[in-house]
């Protein structure tokens, strides 16, 4: 954008899914603050042997200016990836009649019936059958996942498709979390 300034680009709009996310209250889920479920994505064995290795070669590089600093470097590097692969892991949670997937948050009446998808179907679901206006978290290291409807007609996102090892855990937890709203309601 070449020749514009930061005031000529309009705001981003804000889908229903954001704004519930950003202030509505929640519908009382199974008690207080107690999740359905909750999983934390972290990544497999391989990625942690990888990030390791990155953090200890790193320190390779200056052993021949000093061994001492080479040391240091990598200790420092290695918690460094350690950190970033914790940080950069997703949680699902299924709350207070709210569902997070990563920063992102949805009210469980907003959603249909989850969908538990494994093997081919996952693979059809993150591969060819990719939806653009879905939101995703998809993590590499999972063979399942789940994909939950958006029944919102005013939001642009058409589902959730979500990575877990997990999903019949996952399910049965929006579900219990759909029905608690419905008899709130």
């Amino acid at each position: 954008m070449v020749g514009m300034s930061a005031s000529a680009v309009p705001p981003a709009a804000e889908s229903p899914s954001e704004r519930s996310a950003a202030g509505a209250a929640p519908v009382s889920g199974s008690g207080a603050g107690t999740p359905l479920h909750r999983e934390h994505l972290l990544p497999g064995v391989g990625a942690w042997v990888i990030g390791m290795a990155i953090g200890a070669a790193l320190g390779l590089v200056i052993v021949p200016l000093h061994l001492g600093a080479a040391i240091a470097l990598s200790a420092v590097s290695i918690v460094i990836a350690i950190v970033l692969l914790i940080s950069y892991s997703p949680v699902l949670e299924v709350s207070d009649g709210r569902f997070r997937l990563g920063r992102a948050r949805i009210d469980v009446t907003e959603l249909g019936e989850p969908q538990v998808l494994r093997g081919e179907d996952w693979a059809l679901t993150i591969g060819q059958d990719f939806e653009p206006l879905a939101h995703h978290e998809v993590r590499g290291w999972t063979r399942s996942g789940i994909r939950v409807e958006v029944l919102d007609p005013e939001d642009p996102t058409t589902a959730w498709v979500a990575s877990t090892r997990r999903p019949e855990d996952l399910a049965l937890a929006l579900r219990t979390a759909q029905q608690q709203a419905r008899r709130a309601a």
